[in-house]
């Protein structure tokens, strides 16, 4: 007998279309000085998405900055064809990481594993171990997209997006689109 969630993923959607929010106040000024910009994390999702078979259909860099954040985000649900919004930054505990806490007040839910996962992950890392507390990583459901904040750091995106995200983000799709 399938358990539910076996049938869930069956019925999923198998390209999902992304879009990636890079929150970095420090990339931000130096793209308004039309500087080089290296956006480590950000590449580092385009690339997981587009090699994992999914549709990139767009880009944000804004600083940590409640207004843009949520700007950002809404215009991104709002963006034909995005299934998953991703950001990298701002999920710390210094006073201008503000992404979760900005989000958070428009979400239509939390998805409150996944922060817990996350973090449970990322202490069996020994490079992270206890520090794993320190990180506000979170997801949640927005009419019916769903929005994953990562971490700034290369490392975490990576174990996100291919521990967590990637695989379970057509299920979480199907399972916030169902009625």
């Amino acid at each position: 007998m399938a358990h539910a969630h076996e049938s869930h993923r069956e019925m999923a959607p198998k390209k999902l279309g992304f879009y990636v929010i890079t929150v970095s106040t420090s990339r931000y000024q130096k793209m308004s000085r039309k500087e080089p910009v290296v956006d480590e994390s950000g590449d580092k999702i385009k690339e997981l998405i587009i090699s994992n078979g999914h549709e990139l259909k767009g880009y944000a860099l804004v600083p940590d900055d409640k207004v843009r954040i949520l700007k950002a985000v809404i215009d991104a649900a709002l963006t034909e064809g995005v299934d998953v919004i991703v950001s990298t930054g701002g999920t710390g505990y210094t006073p201008s990481d503000v992404t979760v806490e900005s989000v958070r007040g428009i979400l239509d839910r939390e998805v409150e594993g996944f922060g817990d996962v996350f973090r449970t992950l990322s202490l069996s890392d020994p490079k992270v171990g206890p520090a794993s507390y320190l990180t506000k990583a979170s997801a949640g459901i927005l009419r019916g997209k769903i929005i994953y904040m990562l971490p700034g750091s290369p490392d975490a995106v990576k174990l996100g997006m291919e521990k967590l995200i990637l695989p379970e983000a057509p299920h979480l799709t199907f399972l916030a689109r169902s009625s």
